[in-house]
């Protein structure tokens, strides 16, 4: 079953889409600059004024990241359901990176 949409109040919602797009493009710098093989590896960031983080699905080729398959975590790793790539497992780092967003 899904989950229904996830709402946030507009300034949240702006900021998500600015992270993702962000997220999105910074991944695409690694492979310009050989920083990773395959699909290891990979970038975050966190929403401004909210417990959120955006991170990269895991096993996706870099060449197939876009802002609407990027995954949105609350700060504890877990998967933000009804959200835009909710459907796709998080990055294997994706606790890691959670515990430095705390």
């Amino acid at each position: 079953m899904n989950a229904p949409p996830q709402e946030f109040g507009a300034d949240v919602e702006s900021a998500i889409a600015r992270v993702r797009t962000e997220v999105a493009k910074l991944h695409a710098e690694l492979t310009r600059y050989g920083l990773v093989v395959w699909t290891g590896g990979n970038v975050s960031g966190r929403v401004p004024g909210a417990d959120l983080f955006v991170i990269k699905p895991s096993g996706v080729s870099y060449d197939d990241l876009a802002p609407e398959n990027m995954i949105l975590c609350d700060l504890d790793g877990t998967v933000i359901e009804g959200t835009p790539g909710a459907e796709r497992s998080p990055s294997s780092d994706t606790a890691a990176h959670a515990y430095v967003y705390r």
